[in-house]
Parts: structure tokens; C-alpha cells; sequence
């Protein structure tokens, strides 16, 4: 059994603070880095317990993907890491996978959630999926799933874990690791109570996975994206088949999530163009 794994940071157990999110040189992203690791190690323990036996690890947090710490990272785990990969690197999805498990989520822009945002902190005020606002787990969820992969674990704050049950209809089993009392605080449980919840919620994710589909976006699918600066949005309307309102919002829809994705990440890349 093949399982496929999501890691971001800012949903790992303990992480609360921008300083812990590699944006200065302190220790602080160092200590975040090893939580990070520690959650995904639990998982994949107890995915083991439940007879999974090959495991891949998308490292997707920050601009070049190297948070994850190999020296410490499960003997059985392979890591894809790298500049530039966001969320999941497809050339790796088409491999094919039995499960995907997202590690260290955090909640979508706007969300009350700790360190929520959505792809891009600056730029991105929100992000849409058929009218309903979505964060970088459902988007991941739908991605997998246009791959036929099932995601069947999402662990994190309480917020980002009842937004993807939400997202599936409760079909993915969640693991909270501390509970948001704002965007930066939170009440966080002891790293060995995290990882415990982690490895029980990962067995029961594999045990059960023979009962969960593809949560699937419906189609088609119309996506809308508002930045947060007109400028950004202005640069980003030049991409063909997208539409602009004049202002900070840009929407591109089709049939194929894949095509949809990727138009999300062109928008994401034309924007960024737009700072000086």
C-alpha cells in the first residue's frame, strides 16, 4: 500500500509564531522543522500498524521545499522536495498512490485558524472553489483526488481539521495537535499526546480506507481568486481564458480540476511579478 503525504508547517504540533516559519535565523524555525518531522514520523507508524508499507513525503512549505529533516525522517519515507513545488508535485501524483494523508495543515485565509493564510501571505486575500472559500488543504484534497487518490488524514489545528471534514463529508479521519485561540496562539497538547493522536488517526485512516472515494470537486469548476492588490491581480489577467472583474479578483473555470490547479498557480507566479 502506497501512501502519499502533504507536509506543510504552520498546522505542525506546536507551531504558532511567524519566527517559527523560517522567516528569520533564529532557532525557532529549527525547533518547528523537528516538530514538523516528529508529526509525519507518527503518521507513518501508524499507517504501518494498518499495513501500509511505502511512503512519500511532498515537503511543500516555503519557497524552496526543505523543511523536512532527513537525518531525522522514518527509515520507510522517500521526501520530494525542491524549488518550485507547491502543495503536491504532479509529475510525482502520477506514480499513483492508494491514500493521501496531509500533515501540519493550517486553515484557509480569513479563517479564525492559527497562521491561516492561503498560498501566498501577502498577496493572497482569499481563494474560491465554485463560490465556496477554500484554503491549501481542500485545494490539495481536490488534487489528489483528480489523480484518484483518496486523502483519508488531515492533522492540525481544530479550525483547518473541521474545514477539510467539512470539504469531505467527513470521510477523512483528523488528528488535532492544538486548538487556535487566534491567527498566532494557540492551545497546543504535548508533542507526545500530538503524535499519539497522529499515529491512532492514521491507523484508523488506513484500516478504513477501502470505504473512502476521491472527494472530487464538483464540475465544473469555477475558480476565483481575490488578491490583495490591484496591481498583482492586473498582472496576473494577462494569462489567456482568465477572466478579470477590474479589480482584485480573477476566475478561470473548466472541467479538468487539473487545468483549474494549474491556472491557480500561473495566476500565483504572474502576480508575484508585480512586485518590485
Amino acid at each position: 500500500m502506497r501512501i502519499l503525504i502533504a507536509a506543510d508547517l504552520e498546522g505542525a504540533s506546536g507551531v504558532v509564531s511567524l519566527r517559527e516559519l523560517g522567516t528569520d535565523a533564529s532557532g525557532r524555525y529549527l525547533e518547528a522543522r523537528r516538530w514538523l518531522t516528529g508529526d509525519v514520523n507518527a503518521a507513518v507508524e501508524g499507517a504501518m500498524e494498518a499495513g501500509a508499507s511505502t511512503f512519500v513525503a511532498h515537503d511543500s512549505h516555503g519557497s524552496d521545499s526543505r523543511n523536512l529533516i532527513l537525518d531525522d525522517l522514518h527509515p520507510a519515507l522517500e521526501v520530494v522536495a525542491g524549488w518550485p513545488l507547491m502543495l503536491l508535485e504532479e509529475a510525482d501524483l502520477a506514480r499513483g498512490y492508494d491514500g493521501c494523508f496531509l500533515i501540519g495543515m493550517h486553515a484557509r485565509a480569513g479563517a479564525s485558524g492559527v497562521l491561516s493564510h492561503a498560498l501566498d501571505w501577502t498577496l493572497v486575500r482569499q481563494v474560491r472553489l465554485n463560490g465556496r472559500p477554500v484554503g491549501e488543504s481542500e485545494l490539495t484534497v481536490s488534487l489528489a483526488a483528480s489523480y484518484d487518490i483518496p486523502s483519508i488524514l488531515v492533522t492540525g489545528d481544530d479550525q483547518v481539521c473541521l474545514d477539510v471534514q467539512r470539504w469531505s463529508a467527513g470521510s477523512i479521519e483528523a488528528a488535532v495537535v492544538k486548538y487556535a485561540l487566534s491567527r498566532y496562539a494557540a492551545r497546543c497538547l504535548p508533542l507526545i499526546e500530538a503524535r499519539e493522536r497522529i499515529r491512532t488517526a492514521a491507523a484508523r485512516a488506513v484500516q478504513r480506507l477501502a470505504q473512502v472515494r476521491p472527494q472530487r470537486a464538483s464540475t465544473p469548476v469555477l475558480l476565483e481568486v481575490e488578491f490583495s492588490e490591484r496591481e498583482a491581480a492586473r498582472c496576473a489577467a494577462h494569462m489567456p481564458q482568465v477572466a478579470y472583474d477590474g479589480d482584485c479578483t480573477l476566475s478561470f473555470a473548466d472541467e479538468d480540476y487539473r487545468l483549474v490547479y494549474r491556472a491557480l498557480l500561473a495566476m500565483l507566479w504572474c502576480a508575484r511579478g508585480a512586485r518590485r
